[in-house]
């Protein structure tokens, strides 16, 4: 399980002889992941190990909480598809991928402890949600996901108190019990139904763990990028714009090509063609190709 730590990190100097942490010695099964609150991938790669950034020392932090592709994210949701804006921060901001020694180990985030609600940030627009839990499912690194989200909570950080409010139920007297699908609504049903599968999808596959990953440049507000290893390949497809849109797969032969079919793996329909894919407004569709 992973540690979330404050970036106080020990410099290569006073490392042991064996090259090693302490605590990587003490406990070498543990993996660990550092908060370093900054807007800019080169700043976030700084206090990683071995990035080829640090001159004079290593902070030798294996892992990350990738702040600037989760901000990315936000915006990719929130703003206009233009030039700079939108789906291309993205692009944009995966394309740094370089200054990394190993990015499948950063910590890809909704929101956190001191962070608005994703729900909330999003407009408590459920397929924006959706979307946006769906890309940090599927792309490279490890995804967490701050507890509620999968019920739709709620809150804004004014003071950070109102995010971090108990869990409904699991105590005797709770006038609601959302660890169960009778204490929960409808509509908070269907997001914790579409979480878990997924999230069970990405368990049973380690295409979506390990595999390699391909993007290309968005277009029209349309960025797709492929998980890929020697027994699957996935495409997944996000529609950052409020209306539906069809993409023409042509330009993504380099992945696409051998393969004649795929299927949405959330409602595990066959699509009989990759020709021409639908995606609804603000939807990050997953296919596995078939």
């Amino acid at each position: 399980m992973p540690i979330e730590l404050i970036p106080i990190i020990t410099p290569t100097k006073n490392l042991l002889p064996t090259g090693l942490p302490a605590w990587r010695r003490s406990f070498p099964g543990i993996s660990m992941f550092g908060e370093v609150w900054v807007e800019n991938v080169s700043t976030l790669a700084f206090y990683t190990k071995n990035n080829g950034l640090n001159k004079d020392f290593n902070y030798n932090l294996p892992s990350v909480k990738d702040f600037p592709l989760s901000f990315a994210l936000t915006d990719a949701l929130t703003q206009k598809n233009e030039w700079l804006t939108g789906a291309i921060r993205l692009y944009m901001t995966l394309s740094q991928d370089f200054l990394y020694e190993n990015p499948y180990r950063n910590v890809l985030f909704l929101d956190n402890h001191d962070l608005s609600r994703f729900y909330s940030t999003m407009g408590e627009d459920v397929d924006k949600l959706k979307a946006g839990y769906t890309f940090m499912m599927t792309t490279r690194g490890i995804p967490s996901l701050y507890y509620g989200t999968e019920i739709l909570l709620t809150g804004y950080t004014n003071p950070d108190g109102k995010v971090r409010q108990d869990f409904p139920g699991g105590w005797p007297g709770d006038p609601t019990n959302k660890f169960t699908a009778a204490g929960r609504t409808r509509k908070e049903n269907d997001a914790f139904n579409y979480f878990k599968k997924l999230a069970n999808y990405r368990r049973a596959n380690p295409v979506l763990q390990s595999g390699k990953m391909t993007h290309f440049v968005p277009e029209d507000g349309v960025y797709v990028y492929f998980r890929y290893n020697a027994d699957k390949t996935v495409m997944c497809v996000m529609n950052c714009n409020d209306k539906p849109m069809t993409v023409a797969t042509k330009r993504f032969e380099e992945r696409t090509l051998g393969f004649a079919k795929a299927k949405n793996v959330i409602t595990e329909e066959v699509l009989n063609s990759l020709e021409n894919i639908q995606v609804g407004r603000y939807t990050t569709l997953v296919l596995e190709l078939q």
